[in-house]
């Protein structure tokens, strides 16, 4: 009976395949909008479709789409990435529910995105900081780092450093100059951002500033200066390509990123990328630990975060990263990690934004003459000021333009953050595990909160800070969860900033009113070509 039965069944299946499949097809769709018509919040977003939810209404260009999403449904709305929810807010006190809270027992927003099988993939879920959803790891390792890129000692050198390499790479301008070619600002500003985060974070040295003028210059006069690293230049790249698939594996369903053309051909591409990143970095930590081992105790070590870290807890230990109960010194799977975040972190942001910040300054005369007026009632100079992480604080008018920079267009538009128990917004219950993306542009950009948003006015950023509405502008986040790097990187931007206006005069040709970006987890700037010319006394 029962092979009888069975035999009647495959039949079945043979003869009525397309019937059987397209009855699965339909009664998964009825289910869908069955559950999705009787959920319990009904947030207003843009209507999903199975499988793939609002992928097809959102595209390649996530920040358009949340503009669109934000103009057509407001400041509280959801959409859909296969069958999950996310949740988008743009309303100060939404947003206070996320980021206020200052600690870890008073926040119930502590992770940072939803528990999503691509970020493990890509070794992020228990790991480094911004994504990892283990908190005794990621405490640990904020432990480790912040102190470490935070510290006057650590930002004097990084304004030495710094102004080294503009240095070097401003004499390449001038060549440039004098034949009457533009600067391609994005371009510069990611290879002096190479030459700064690698020195920093491991101690090698790059020329990326010195090969991009080569590769720009044909066969005119070349730049002699080579790096110390044979891989330096493959690794910025690749950690551009491990930025840029964080929101892929974040956002697309494992069954599309494995299954569909292309799209599977992309996601072996960024899995491979992340095999050789970690490989690398493995690499330089076992060879810069070696070269400790073999450094006598009474040498000094050259400073780098790299070097702080493997010596954290060993006999070399300058006492210079306070790591609570830890007792041991670290593994180097727990360095990397750790060189890898102060790399995805360090390149993309602060190179990207100063590009935003130069478009704008270079089509506001009156705002670089202001820059300009400051340096020089703070030191008395433009012919190579001594810049002093000390003398920084003084220079309120160019922090405005940075601040101004980052709320006009900021480079990260929308953050997600996670919380571990149900939350409810205006008396709809989010469930816990949801992403909820706060979106920095949608409330920096409103005229309910900025007078005339849409103008670049760094003078907004010198009124009384007071009387501006919290929670409407968040450069770098805010609560247990801010940005590590947020001094580091404004020290970076201060000092390109003083030294451009100190050198240059710079002019766009460029008649859009917002600058042109390609989206890769970030926005990267794209043609942001400047006039250059020497400043004359």
């Amino acid at each position: 009976m029962f092979a009888y039965t069975t035999s009647q069944l495959i039949n079945l299946v043979k003869n009525d395949f397309f019937s059987i499949i397209t009855l699965t097809i339909v009664i998964y769709v009825i289910h869908y909008y069955i559950s999705y018509f009787n959920r319990t919040s009904k947030v207003p977003g843009p209507f999903p479709l199975p499988l793939i939810g609002n992928i097809h209404q959102i595209g390649a260009d996530f920040p358009a789409a949340t503009e669109r999403f934000q103009k057509k449904y407001g400041d509280f709305y959801e959409f859909y990435m296969g069958n999950k929810r996310n949740i988008v807010i743009s309303r100060p006190d939404l947003v206070e529910k996320v980021w206020g809270p200052l600690s870890l027992k008073n926040t119930k927003f502590i992770m940072r995105n939803a528990y999503s099988v691509g970020i493990d993939e890509l070794g992020l879920g228990t790991k480094g900081m911004v994504l990892n959803r283990n908190i005794e790891s990621w405490s640990l390792n904020r432990k480790l780092l912040v102190p470490s890129i935070s510290s006057p000692s650590f930002l004097r050198e990084s304004i030495k450093l710094s102004s080294k390499v503009i240095n070097e790479m401003f004499e390449y301008w001038k060549i440039m100059e004098k034949e009457g070619m533009q600067v391609e600002l994005s371009d510069w500003m990611d290879a002096l951002g190479a030459d700064n985060v690698v020195k920093t974070a491991t101690g090698k040295k790059m020329s990326a500033t010195a090969e991009l003028f080569n590769s720009l210059h044909g066969n005119g006069k070349k730049s002699r200066m080579q790096g110390t690293w044979e891989n330096g230049v493959k690794l910025i790249q690749a950690i551009h390509t491990y930025n840029e698939s964080m929101i892929f594996m974040m956002l697309l369903p494992t069954f599309f990123r494995r299954n569909f053309p292309g799209i599977k051909a992309l996601n072996k591409k960024f899995l491979d990328n992340k095999d050789w990143i970690n490989n690398e970095l493995e690499k330089i930590v076992a060879e810069r630990r070696n070269e400790i081992k073999n450094t006598p105790l009474d040498q000094p070590l050259e400073p780098n975060i790299l070097t702080l870290l493997l010596t954290t807890n060993t006999e070399r230990d300058s006492g210079k990263i306070a790591v609570g109960k830890l007792d041991r010194s670290l593994t180097d799977e727990e360095i990397s990690s750790i060189i890898r975040e102060v790399f995805t972190g360090g390149l993309d942001t602060t190179a990207n934004t100063l590009s935003f910040i130069g478009f704008y300054i270079a089509k506001h005369r009156d705002v670089y003459l202001k820059m300009r007026e400051e340096i020089l009632n703070v030191y008395g100079t433009l012919d190579n000021p001594d810049l002093t992480f000390e003398s920084y604080e003084k220079l309120k008018y160019i922090e405005a333009v940075i601040y101004e920079g980052i709320r006009i267009f900021p480079t990260v538009q929308t953050i997600p953050r996670t919380a571990i128990e149900d939350v409810e917004f205006d008396g709809l219950t989010i469930k816990a595990d949801t992403t909820v993306y706060t979106d920095l542009k949608a409330l920096s950009n409103n005229p309910k909160y900025f007078k005339d948003s849409e103008n670049f006015n760094p003078d907004r950023f010198l009124v009384d800070k007071e009387s501006m509405v919290k929670y409407t502008y968040l450069p770098f986040g805010n609560g247990v969860r801010i940005c590590p790097g947020r001094a580091w990187a404004i020290v970076q931007m201060k000092t390109f900033l003083v030294k451009l206006v100190c050198t240059f005069d710079i002019e766009s040709t460029d008649k859009n009113s917002s600058p042109k970006y390609v989206y890769a987890t970030a926005k990267r700037p794209v043609d942001i070509k400047l006039y250059i010319k020497t400043r004359k006394n």
